[in-house]
């Protein structure tokens, strides 16, 4: 484990789950500063970032908060990192937080989570990078999530680690060998400018793989934050999305997606039922700020302001 030193925690900037949730951030924190390890995380003081930051500074870590300056996001930053990196927008905020990452954990989350989450195993599935990644089922939290990523033909399970206990983690990553690759990360494929184009054509996902899960993970993300409003649509056909969808009733149910986000998305067996259902999709705004993140973890917080 001598060449992981960087380590970046995806998780969810939701401040009303269970105190469970928030027990396993600090956990981590805890575990990442005593095994001498820095973070690279979100950068917000919100939710279990906020906490799973604070307690690493508190365990002597160093850690790094990548923030992207066009999105609200910004207007939380957690006050006491080490180091505060600030990006033009939310593709290069992923981009430098998997660059600087010599393993990923992945803790609770929403569509946050599961864009960074399902990012990096679809590099993975394309050999851009033998980083593991690693899943904390804390709870069973993350049960259906993986029964979906089971059912897909393309889910690169060497590099995929799941955990039920913090306390193994370390030793998943003690045993990691880690190998070179050849391809340029600078050139990852995502698909953002696609999304964010000025086509008004829904996005529709019609099969399930690792590469559909990342865009539709992606589509609903940036359509929680607001920056698009296109029709999102699942075809689920022969019920290929069943137990995705079930994990988004369980999300929503521990608070780390919002009542409102499941309106983001249409769901339909059959085409035309599915196009019926877009034709009638309506716009919905969100305030993140009200709706999920809750109370600041820090006594105060950063404001940033953008300035031409």
């Amino acid at each position: 484990m001598s060449d992981i030193n960087n380590i970046t925690v995806y998780l969810g900037s939701s401040g009303r789950c269970r105190d469970i949730y928030k027990e396993s951030a600090k956990k981590l924190g805890d575990l990442i500063g005593s095994h001498g390890k820095s973070v690279v995380y979100g950068g917000m003081d919100a939710g279990l970032m906020g906490i799973v930051a604070s307690q690493a500074l508190e365990s002597g870590a160093h850690v790094t908060g990548i923030i992207p300056k066009k999105l609200k996001d910004s207007e939380r930053i957690h006050p006491g990192l080490n180091e505060t990196i600030l990006v033009p927008d939310l593709w290069e905020r992923k981009l430098k937080m998997f660059k600087l990452a010599d393993a990923i954990i992945c803790l609770a989350g929403g569509f946050g989570t599961i864009d960074e989450m399902l990012e990096a195993i679809y590099w993975a599935q394309l050999s851009s990078h033998t980083k593991p990644i690693i899943l904390v089922n804390t709870d069973n939290y993350w049960d259906e999530f993986i029964k979906y990523l089971n059912t897909l033909p393309d889910i690169p399970k060497d590099q995929l680690i799941i955990v039920n206990n913090m306390e193994d983690i370390f030793g998943k990553l003690k045993r990691w060998r880690t190998h070179r690759v050849s391809k340029n990360i600078e050139k990852l494929p995502h698909f953002e400018d696609d999304i964010l184009s000025d086509s008004d054509q829904p996005i529709i996902i019609n099969e399930a793989s690792i590469k559909n899960s990342y865009l539709l993970a992606t589509a609903l993300g940036l359509k929680q934050l607001g920056k698009h409003n296109r029709h999102i649509g699942i075809l689920n056909n022969k019920g290929q999305f069943d137990n995705l969808l079930s994990w988004v009733n369980h999300a929503q149910k521990e608070h780390f997606i919002t009542d409102r986000c499941t309106e983001l998305y249409s769901v339909a067996s059959n085409q035309d039922e599915l196009i019926a259902k877009l034709d009638k999709q309506k716009e919905i705004n969100i305030d993140l700020d009200i709706e999920k993140w809750g109370p600041s973890e820090t006594t105060t917080h950063i404001e940033v302001i953008e300035t031409e």
